[in-house]
């Protein structure tokens, strides 16, 4: 078991006991309140939006090495959004407006994997409306994805073993065998389905008992986000 699983198994803090649906409508209201603030030489908004989300994540007690490396993600980002002092008219403000909206948003999520498992967020979704076939999708495609990685990992120690290097960016070759790996594992995943009497119609999932009055409570968190927004129009 890895470090961050180790610390995920034994944190327990009231925000991962809440309901998923509740702490997937609180991300999803504060995202749309941080994308809503004008554009504009403002600094104060984001401001006081990291704070709200510093506070919920010192609440969770969410390591800070957790949004780092979901920092990382957006890197490319915003390399590309410091070109644009150079190509538009006040460029200044509309790259760091663009950015601190990106990165309060990866935040957020990051918060939000760290309280709730995938299968989780996927239930709390499903509850809160969205299509059962979307959300069976987005589970297999989160599934098959660590499936993928292993995959590789085992590719590259293999290459290792050889003398072949272990380059991160893998040849073409590699990536062709990898294409092909997946789609042979991904025939023996549909045919133990069918096997097992799937029949084109995921199953109803069980889900545990509903959110209380009280855990709603949580949406103060993106309603002092929203307002943030009405003071700063």
């Amino acid at each position: 078991m890895s470090g961050h699983d180790t610390a995920e198994a034994t944190v327990e803090t009231p925000l991962h006991r809440a309901p998923a649906e509740v702490k997937v409508l609180a991300t999803v209201l504060f995202v749309i309140a941080v994308a809503l603030i004008p554009r504009g030489q403002l600094v104060w908004p984001y401001a006081v939006d990291l704070g709200l989300l510093v506070l919920v994540a010192a609440l969770a007690a969410t390591p800070v090495s957790l949004l780092a490396g979901r920092l990382a993600i957006e890197a490319p980002f915003v390399l590309f959004v410091v070109l644009l002092p150079f190509a538009v008219h006040d460029g200044a403000w509309l790259a760091f407006g663009i950015a601190a909206k990106a990165t309060l948003a990866v935040l957020a999520t990051g918060v939000l994997a760290w309280t709730t498992p995938a299968p989780e967020i996927l239930r709390g979704a499903e509850r809160l409306g969205a299509p059962r076939l979307l959300t069976a999708i987005a589970g297999f495609a989160l599934r098959y994805l660590q499936v993928l990685l292993e995959e590789f990992r085992r590719m590259r120690l293999a290459r290792a073993l050889r003398g072949d290097g272990a380059q991160w960016l893998p040849r073409p070759r590699v990536l062709g065998a990898l294409a092909l790996r997946s789609f042979e594992r991904g025939e023996r995943v549909h045919a133990a389905m069918l096997a097992r009497g799937y029949d084109g119609r995921m199953p109803e999932i069980v889900f545990a008992a509903r959110a209380r009055p009280v855990a709603w409570l949580m949406l103060a968190f993106p309603a002092a986000a929203f307002a943030v927004l009405g003071a700063s129009l």
